[in-house]
């Protein structure tokens, strides 16, 4: 055996070594980045997995190029093995980000519209994948619907029951105000304190609910009524993934995420309005995050520290698409409608 591939049988050996060290003793890693001498080697073990990809796809074609043409030297047989594997390494992410470009087109192809500013006194019915089960409590965005008068009455239902808003299978809770008599109820009413906005910098904030009052002057008071017919005249849609059981791909936490496409689960809101000729979405606004491989295509190992990351393709670098929602305001019902949510006279 030449001396050069011993020296490659013995190079591969120590990259496997630490290749394996990398992917599987990750406290190891923790512990060598804890240690200013042990930073280097810290760094040299995460590159190794890669590393060790390449050099065994190109191992089986040295060894080929070697046994039919014994007298050639080894180097170049080398350098001849590697192209392959690296012209794939660049190939393979190059049409993957392609692929990933596309999905995220498709993702938002339908979206339009900007938060609408509705009438007041419309039904609104809100489906969200972030409820289990239809809610039995009327929160914050609830109450501030109802108090400043820009619905006449809200029901949340799980998302999956959008499609049965008409004969839910089990009932939810319609609020709303309206006259005063025994079917009053405050007891679902959650505790909701006013915001800066609604009350400047008074300590401690009032409660959303201290309107009630004034709308007991006015004859007024909060329903709470079972029904299984949720339909409204505007429908909000929220998806955000919500439920821990989801099987989408994550960008943080531990395991593998070998995807060739890292898209995270879009989350998307729409507004439906309700017309003599039947429903018209008012909007649709999506939003992804994803990243594009980097080239070549590299594999990092898994880190836990403080935070949790996966085994994964090298990432170019992860970045949103679509329509975020960048600040939160109580007051507005942010990405969803454009109208004044601000419970006055509170002070």
């Amino acid at each position: 055996m030449h001396a050069i591939d011993r020296r490659l049988i013995q190079l591969w050996l120590a990259v496997t070594a630490g290749a394996g060290c990398a992917m599987f003793f990750t406290s190891l890693l923790v512990l060598l980045f804890l240690t200013i001498i042990g930073i280097p080697l810290a760094l040299l073990l995460t590159y190794l997995p890669g590393a060790w990809i390449y050099l065994t796809a190109a191992l089986p074609i040295y060894a080929l190029l070697r046994l039919v043409w014994r007298e050639t030297a080894p180097v170049l047989f080398l350098v001849i093995a590697l192209i392959p594997p690296l012209a794939a390494g660049f190939a393979i992410p190059l049409l993957a980000n392609r692929a990933t470009t596309a999905r995220i087109g498709t993702l938002m192809a339908e979206d339009h519209g900007a938060p609408p500013a509705l009438p007041p006194g419309l039904s609104i019915t809100h489906a969200s994948d972030m409820l289990a089960e239809t809610t039995t409590q009327c929160e914050g965005t609830c109450q501030r619907l109802l108090f400043s008068r820009t619905a006449s009455s809200f029901v949340q239902v799980p998302l999956d029951e959008v499609k049965s808003l008409a004969s839910l299978p089990a009932p939810a809770r319609r609020f709303s105000i309206g006259p005063l008599g025994k079917t009053c109820n405050n007891e679902r009413l959650r505790a909701s304190y006013a915001s800066p906005e609604e009350v400047g910098d008074m300590r401690p904030p009032p409660f959303l609910w201290d309107k009630l009052p004034e709308f007991a002057r006015q004859g007024l008071c909060v329903h709470d009524a079972p029904v299984r017919d949720a339909r409204a005249d505007v429908v909000v849609a929220e998806r955000w993934n919500y439920d821990p059981s989801y099987s989408g791909f994550r960008f943080y936490g531990a395991g593998q995420r070998l995807s060739l496409h890292p898209i995270e689960p879009f989350k998307r809101r729409e507004v439906f309005r309700r017309t003599a000729q039947g429903w018209t979405r008012l909007m649709r606004r999506t939003e992804v995050r994803y990243a594009h491989l980097a080239m070549p295509l590299w594999l990092v190992p898994g880190f836990s520290f403080d935070t949790a990351t996966p085994t994964h393709w090298a990432w170019d670098n992860q970045r949103t698409a679509g329509d975020p929602i960048k600040v939160y305001q109580s007051t507005k019902w942010n990405g969803i409608i454009a109208n004044d949510l601000a419970v006055r006279g509170l002070r």
